[in-house]
């Protein structure tokens, strides 16, 4: 077995993070009947800073394909999280927004994500939360740089 590089090693502990991460989500948002994506999504159109985003521009915002924000779309659509509508200076467009049914989903999942968090980091003391906020912000800096030039 050979050694890996810190880049290998600092990768794989990414990773791992990720999907402990993404599993601790997946069991709390299973209490109300939600996907991470689904989380993230309401999350994504909630933060737009206009009522509404069309498909390209929540595809962009998730790093994902239009055909999974149309899925997306339809599974909550169908729920009643969300509503689609047309654009008013483009019909090709598809507007999506969240319904009150939607903004009462994400309040409620918000709380839940919170408090999962905050259990699940407290044993970090505010100093090593500080440092580690510092170091990711600056590894995300790295990693949307290094996509723009590859996607140019």
């Amino acid at each position: 077995m050979s050694d890996s590089s810190p880049e290998e090693t600092l990768y794989r502990q990414f990773l791992t993070i990720f999907v402990l991460l993404d599993d601790g989500d997946r069991r709390t948002f299973k209490q109300i009947d939600l996907t991470t994506s689904q989380y993230n999504f309401l999350r994504t159109l909630d933060s737009a800073a206009a009522d509404s985003l069309t498909v390209s521009e929540v595809a962009n915002k998730l790093l994902c394909t239009r055909s999974n924000v149309t899925r997306l779309v339809q599974r909550l659509g169908k729920s009643g999280l969300v509503r689609t509508g047309g654009d008013a200076h483009d019909q090709r467009l598809v507007r999506i927004s969240l319904t009150p049914e939607g903004e009462a989903m994400l309040v409620q999942a918000r709380q839940l994500h919170e408090a999962s968090l905050q259990r699940r980091l407290a044993e970090l003391t505010p100093a090593e939360r500080q440092q580690l906020l510092d170091l990711t912000a600056t590894a995300v800096q790295i990693l949307e740089a290094d996509l723009a030039a590859q996607t140019s």
